[in-house]
């Protein structure tokens, strides 16, 4: 809050400069042109001829015309006719301090400014001179003359004050702008950086010199967060490797005598089915050992990727065939479908074997009663990656539980728990497509069957 709040009072500040700069260049420049105020209301001049005009003489007295009279009267003015012998030969409520004759030099003076510091206007009458005055500081009188070339330019100079102001309002936008944009360029490229999860250092000048601090802070944290994630990973993997390291022997003892007794002639038969029963789950718990290494190691990208041209029709050739061959029940049919042989991939063979089968056998394990399976190799539409897609016919499962298949165990990314099985079949696929910069793409809804597509980038 506080870099926002120091933000706004340096735009506010500079806002406002520029207004008041604004402001003072067009006051300057329409003050040699024009003047604010030069008489509100009925223009003194303009009284001034209404009185010399309605005064009229009846024989001996004097008439004043009633508009005439009471525009003196709005404006709170005197009037007075001096004749050409310099004598007041009528008033108006003219002020008792004010002389009654007047010399040459004396009406010279009043003509022009003031008469005795009241504003005072002459106008020319048949029988001497009208003089109209005004009261004392109610008015400011200048004489101004300007060149008829000049007032004739005068809307030219308007026009160009207007473009002047445009220009001048957009060249100080620009201005500030491109100082603005160099400010912020910095702080984009931090926080750009920050996006992709690398070290970043902002240098912490100017007014977002707070949040340049931020950024830097930000990323020093996430730097300390993602080192202790890592070593943390790193821990989680190597317990998860030291255990399945450690299963392995006493494992391997059970399942070797546990074969021995069920190949045992010595052994009742009751005891060997039991050995049996033994070597199977053990057998399982080896699987799921190694499977849970396995998805360790790749989750942390750990695992070991030993990558080689590879041609996909040939794996899935090899895949059904191995199904085929190991006696696998007649509920459950499996079609090759190679659309092309040029679908290459830079990989590692015994992971795609891996992946492959464990799509297949997810296939039929979730569909006890028989389906029929369709595995394909194919280029995708732009050409640009190789696809293996599976497909079966079975029970298929709901949309909205498909995100939950590719998530491990127990993850708090999962929106339901396991049914069956330990789920780490289609993880694993997941996560070995994604170390061959690949994904797994899995479509299916209820009685309609699944497919899953594995897409790999294609091998130059």
């Amino acid at each position: 809050m506080d870099g926002a709040a120091r933000i706004l009072r340096r735009y506010t500040g500079a806002s406002i400069l520029i207004a008041v700069f604004l402001l003072i260049v067009n006051y300057i420049i329409l003050g040699t042109f024009v003047f604010k105020g030069m008489n509100e209301g009925s223009p003194p001049i303009h009284v001034t001829q209404a009185v010399a005009e309605g005064l009229h003489k009846n024989g001996s007295h004097y008439t004043l015309e009633p508009n005439a009279q009471e525009w003196l009267q709005k404006s709170q003015a005197w009037a007075m006719l001096i004749g050409n012998d310099g004598k007041v030969i009528w008033d108006y409520a003219i002020p008792n301090e004010l002389p009654r004759t007047y010399s040459l030099a004396e009406v010279a003076q009043l003509s022009r400014n003031y008469l005795q510091d009241y504003p005072v206007f002459v106008w020319e009458h048949e029988l001497g001179l009208v003089v109209v005055g005004y009261p004392k500081d109610s008015l400011a009188k200048y004489q101004f003359h300007f060149p008829i070339s000049w007032i004739s330019d005068l809307p030219y100079r308007l026009l160009a004050l207007l473009f002047g102001n445009i220009l001048l309002a957009a060249l100080l936008s620009l201005f500030i702008g491109s100082r603005l944009i160099r400010a912020i360029r910095p702080l984009i490229s931090g926080i750009h950086t920050l996006s992709e999860d690398q070290h970043t250092h902002v240098e912490a000048k100017g007014m977002f010199s707070g949040i340049a601090r931020s950024i830097n802070h930000a990323s020093s944290l996430l730097q300390e967060k993602n080192a202790l994630l890592k070593a943390r990973d790193e821990a989680r993997s190597n317990w998860i490797a030291g255990i399945s390291h450690d299963i392995r022997t006493p494992l391997s003892m059970v399942l070797g005598y546990a074969s021995e007794l069920e190949e045992s002639d010595a052994v009742p038969y009751e005891q060997q089915q039991k050995a049996s029963i033994i070597r199977k789950q053990g057998e399982k718990l080896r699987s799921l050992v190694s499977d849970l290494n396995l998805v360790s190691m790749l989750e942390y990208e750990m695992q070991p990727i030993h990558t080689k041209p590879i041609r996909l029709s040939t794996l899935a050739r090899q895949i059904v065939t191995d199904f085929l061959n190991n006696d696998l029940a007649e509920t459950f049919t499996i079609e090759l479908d190679v659309t092309t042989e040029q679908c290459f991939v830079m990989g590692d063979e015994k992971l795609l074997v891996r992946a492959i089968t464990n799509l297949v056998q997810n296939s039929i394990v979730h569909n006890p009663s028989g389906c029929h399976i369709h595995v394909q190799t194919a280029l995708s539409p732009n050409e640009r990656d190789a696809l293996l897609i599976i497909t079966d016919n079975g029970k298929g499962i709901e949309p909205s539980m498909l995100p939950d298949l590719v998530e491990l165990p127990y993850s708090s990314k999962r929106k339901s728990p396991l049914q069956n099985g330990h789920g780490l079949g289609l993880p694993m696929v997941a996560r070995i497509a994604a170390a061959h910069h690949g994904h797994l793409l899995l479509t299916s809804d209820t009685g309609k069957g699944m497919t899953a597509e594995l897409c790999f980038p294609l091998s130059s």
